[in-house]
């Protein structure tokens, strides 16, 4: 009876819970892309202007 209630549990958490998370981390992974190109493209700019200003 256990084993029945417990793979009822699982199958539940693969079907309904597993699908919302892989979206939940492929946003994530996404926004953090996004955050350090934007850091890299602010960082690679101000090193342009600095060495403008010092020519």
């Amino acid at each position: 009876m256990d084993n029945k209630i417990i793979d009822k549990f699982l199958k539940f958490i693969e079907k309904d819970v597993v699908p919302t998370i892989k979206k939940d981390f492929k946003w994530l992974g996404k926004a953090i892309t996004k955050d350090l190109e934007k850091l890299t493209k602010d960082k690679k700019q101000s090193k342009k202007k600095k060495n403008k200003s010092q020519q």
